[in-house]
Order: structure tokens, then sequence, then C-alpha cells
């Protein structure tokens, strides 16, 4: 990392550790970070997933079409499954601060961890996933009571000719930022599959503008 790739790391990192960036920073941020998340899963997949969007032929769309196989093989075998985020939180801030303290920088709290996932999940909303030249699904932003989730929608084929979707969390944060009503108890996403939701910050919090 030259010296004017540091200057522009430390830019973005003073205003993550400040509270005064948006989801515009932390795309600015991904690039900076990556030399020195190369040999750190988390961040350099999500990293090249972000700046690559639907040409990104890494580990998140290996994991995307995996789980894809998964619900296709569903009344094939009596095994159920449970879908886990492609990172997991513990995954993401290890990573960051691996990255981070490469760099020769203090690693960032829970919160400011948070805060970062949930500008990730704005950023990579809306992101088509294609397939043999084919679009088969997009991911898109969701909201409930308790989480901010990056939730795919994807077409998938059982019985060899009957075809529905599935939808399922690729990404989630702790919603810590509007108070929304539960839909109903089991607190169901509200999903924005035609809406872009923007991450702004004001005054030193990040808020969810939505259209």
């Amino acid at each position: 990392m030259d010296k004017k790739q540091h200057s522009l790391l430390n830019y973005y990192y003073e205003k993550l550790v400040g509270n005064t960036f948006d989801e515009k920073d932390i795309y600015g941020f991904l690039p900076a970070i990556r030399n020195k998340s190369k040999e750190i899963q988390s961040i350099d997949e999500l990293a090249d997933f972000v700046m690559e969007r639907e040409e990104h032929q890494g580990f998140v769309k290996q994991y995307l079409f995996e789980t894809k196989k998964r619900f296709e093989s569903l009344g094939k075998t009596k095994s159920a499954f449970r879908i886990e985020d492609v990172f997991s939180f513990k995954e993401i801030k290890n990573g960051i601060n691996k990255a981070l303290a490469a760099a020769e920088l203090n690693g960032l709290s829970n919160e400011q961890v948070n805060d970062f996932v949930t500008c990730l999940i704005s950023l990579l909303q809306q992101v088509k996933i294609i397939e043999d030249d084919r679009e088969i699904g997009k991911l898109f932003f969701a909201l409930s009571n308790k989480q901010i989730i990056l939730m795919a929608e994807l077409e998938i084929t059982q019985n060899f000719l009957k075809k529905t979707n599935a939808v399922f969390p690729v990404l989630t944060a702790n919603n810590t930022y509007v108070d929304i009503k539960k839909q109903d108890r089991y607190d169901t996403p509200y999903l924005f599959d035609d809406k872009v939701v923007e991450i702004t910050n004001l005054e030193g919090k990040l808020e969810i503008t939505i259209p």
C-alpha cells in the first residue's frame, strides 16, 4: 500500500470511527481496505461482490447457487436444512478488524460493525443473479422490527418441470435505526424488491431512507 492509498484508507477509517459515514463512504472504503484483506475471505469476497456485482464469480455467488440447489433437492430427500448468512457477524467483525490491524489501525466496535454490514446490505440491493446469461433472481433490501436483511429471491426448478421462487437471507444486521411495526408474530420482514433504499447519516447516526 503506497502513501496515497494509505491516506485514502485513513480518510474513510476516520469517518467510520467518527460515525460520520454513510453507504457511499463504505463504497469508497472497500477498495481502500482490500489491499489489507487479500487472505481474509469475508472482507475480500464481500468487497469483490460490491465492486463487481453481476460479474462476481467468487464465494458469494457459489453460496447463492449452492443454496438454490438445496432448495431444489427438497422433496427428493427427507433431510431438512438451515440457511445461514453467507458470512456471520463474527466472521465479518474478525475479518475487518484483522485487516485494520494489518494497517496499524484500531478495530471497530460491535455497533460500528453493525453499521458497516447495514451499509453493505444497502450497497448490494438490486444485484441481478445471472446463470447461463439469463437472470434467475435478484438481491433486495428487507426490513423487520429486529433486523436489516439482504434477501435473495432465486428461481428454482423442482421435479425437473415445476418452477417457483425461493426467498432467503444472505446477510443480516440488527435493526437499531428505525422503529417499525411487526407484520406478524414471526416478525416477517417488509420486502423492498422494487424500491432502492438508501443509508444516509444524520448527526452521527445512520438513517434508512425508503422512497
